[in-house]
């Protein structure tokens, strides 16, 4: 409560402004707009040679042919988007100009294509931000309410985000809008988070619509989801709003125990080291959420760790008798690949990560009782409203060393290739 007053007084209550989309918002900055060449365009750090005019513009750091060459060599070239990322540093250092400044802070703080420097990404997209760049504002915003790269910053976040709706780039009215609904970061105020969807809306944002009809409705919504434990005793129901959901279901382990480590701030240091010293005794989405957190200092141990999750939670799912659990595996996925999609921009995983995902998984228990993925049907749902929540019902213990080797074999098919 405490907390919710303070952040309640450290947010100014401004106008609700959104202009509509800018599509030359991700080149603005210092009331100019960076023209990308159409000469240099289509042209990568491998073939720009081969136009002479380009290349000497490139060798100079211009703004405009090295944002060209350095975004194509980013989508068509992955063995040298290192060295697109230098060329932007270059262009940022020689130009400041906050287009460059943009787009290497959307590199390096997406964990698209390169592992993630959030603290330089913030670095670069604050430059661009405050001299005017709306997409900088918000992607800054939303480094800043997951603490990446910065200690959490609720407040600086918001004055980014209204920031960034105010000048051409409506989907931060969105990101508002939900932020006030869901009442996680901040107070809840329904009032508040309605009106940016309606103002994203009018202004003809995509999804805004649907969004604020689903906000206006969303005292009707029942929806309540499973919270599991491994005993029924304390298997209950919790009834959600729309907005105010968990990231995935907590019937696939996603419950409330694991959603405060999980909200931790991702550069949180204590948490890091409290999954360091027990994720291989945790439930399995521990191993998921610690690949996520390495992902960022040491990309290696991320893959082998998520890989590790991944034929864990494979195996956790076999042995539940409702096939339903199955699907845990599709939303863990949805749940660390934001953190994680570089790791496999280059293909497939490389045989060290593999051999240390099988060693590390073959010195885990074969017993563990894996409530947290197999209350996860609509059977278990049932029960548990009609206050019956019972035992777990697993597959027979003497099915579960085949079921372990079927879920270690996509890793062990990948060695035999590698």
């Amino acid at each position: 409560m405490i907390l919710s007053i303070i952040l309640a007084a450290a947010i100014a209550q401004t106008p609700v402004r959104v202009a509509p989309a800018d599509p030359a918002a991700f080149f603005r900055g210092d009331g100019t707009v960076v023209k990308i060449d159409p000469s240099c365009r289509d042209y990568t750090l491998d073939t720009v040679q081969t136009n002479p005019d380009c290349a000497a513009r490139v060798a100079k750091g211009e703004a405009a042919p090295s944002l060209a060459i350095a975004a194509m060599t980013l989508q068509s070239v992955p063995a040298r988007r290192a060295d697109a990322v230098q060329l932007l540093k270059r262009s940022a250092e020689v130009t400041g100009s906050p287009a460059v400044h943009y787009l290497l802070g959307s590199v390096l703080g997406t964990a698209q294509q390169v592992q993630p420097d959030y603290a330089l990404a913030v670095r670069h997209l604050g430059i661009a931000a405050e001299r005017g760049n709306p997409a900088a504002a918000d992607l800054l915003a939303s480094l800043l309410l997951a603490g990446k790269g910065a200690p959490r910053d609720v407040p600086r976040a918001i004055s980014l985000y209204e920031r960034a709706a105010a000048n051409g780039f409506p989907s931060a009215a969105i990101a508002l809008g939900k932020l006030y609904l869901a009442g996680k970061r901040v107070p809840k105020d329904e009032a508040r988070g309605q009106a940016w969807l309606d103002a994203a809306a009018a202004a003809n944002a995509p999804t805004a619509a649907q969004l604020a009809a689903l906000a206006k409705g969303d005292t009707k919504v029942s929806n309540y989801q499973l919270i599991p434990s491994a005993d029924p005793a304390k298997v209950k129901l919790v009834r959600y709003g729309t907005f105010d959901n968990p990231d995935i279901p907590p019937s696939f382990g996603f419950d409330p125990e694991f959603q405060k480590i999980h909200d931790a701030p991702y550069d949180d240091r204590e948490t890091l080291a409290t999954l360091e010293k027990g994720a291989a005794a945790m439930p399995t989405p521990y191993l998921y959420e610690l690949a996520r957190r390495l992902a960022s200092l040491d990309p290696g141990r991320s893959l082998s760790t998520y890989l590790l999750a991944r034929t864990r939670m494979a195996y956790d799912a076999a042995r539940c008798a409702d096939p339903a659990a199955a699907e845990a595996l599709r939303a863990w996925d949805m749940v660390v690949a934001p953190d994680l999609r570089f790791l496999f921009a280059a293909g497939a995983p490389p045989r060290v990560a593999i051999e240390q995902a099988l060693s590390q998984e073959a010195t885990l228990p074969a017993d563990t009782q894996p409530w947290w993925v197999c209350r996860s049907g609509m059977a278990e749902m049932s029960a548990a409203m009609n206050g019956q929540a019972g035992a777990l019902k697993l597959k027979p213990a003497s099915a579960w060393p085949d079921l372990r080797k079927t879920a270690r074999a996509p890793l062990e098919k990948l060695l035999g290739s590698n």
